[in-house]
């Protein structure tokens, strides 16, 4: 560690800011594609990425995995994608490659890894294949199905964010009461 990295603990925090993300992602899980844990099906899978069930290894550096990662992550540029908490769109990751893969697609990450020979062509062939159980719902389909709930879930979404904001302006006069000291 550096130490000027102490710099972005000595700002004022905002809290849309840091968790505008946080708020999108947990409305978007909450109505993401869910598959129901199945373990025959689960090792069927993980066998198709070359994985033994019992000793899972990371699918992009092959170090012991501990996480899992969203080949396709749940949200892009605020809206739900289409892909969920699917068998197919969750794979065995190591929580460094889970890091700093980020929300990049898989195969983008996949591009910028340093792989030996053809590893790059059968990484991706395990996982497109991987990828083809996972199913990407149509996002129109709610909104149509049920318009109302679907206009108040975004409106909700958006008061949040209200709330959000007229906080973060409260905390910097409440800031500038802490700051002087006169409390």
């Amino acid at each position: 560690m550096k130490k000027q990295s102490i710099k972005s603990h000595l700002t004022s925090y905002s809290i849309i800011r840091k968790r505008k993300t946080t708020i999108n992602h947990a409305f978007a899980s909450a109505i993401a594609p869910v598959d129901k844990y199945d373990e025959v099906a689960l090792d069927a899978a993980l066998r198709i990425l070359g994985q033994n069930p019992d000793d899972l290894r990371c699918v992009y550096c092959g170090s012991h995995a501990d996480t899992w990662d969203h080949l396709i992550g749940l949200v892009k540029d605020e809206k739900l994608r289409g892909f969920g908490r699917q068998l197919g769109n969750l794979v065995p990751c190591c929580r460094a490659c889970n890091s700093k893969k980020g929300s990049k697609d898989w195969e983008v990450y996949l591009r910028e890894m340093p792989l030996q020979n053809n590893s790059f062509e059968e990484k991706s062939r395990l996982i497109a294949s991987y990828l083809s159980k996972a199913t990407e719902v149509n996002l129109k389909r709610p909104e149509e199905m049920f318009p109302v709930e679907w206009k108040r879930y975004a409106e909700i979404k958006e008061e949040i964010f209200n709330l959000m904001r007229e906080a973060d302006e409260i905390a910097e006069k409440l800031n500038k009461v802490v700051a002087s000291r006169q409390f």
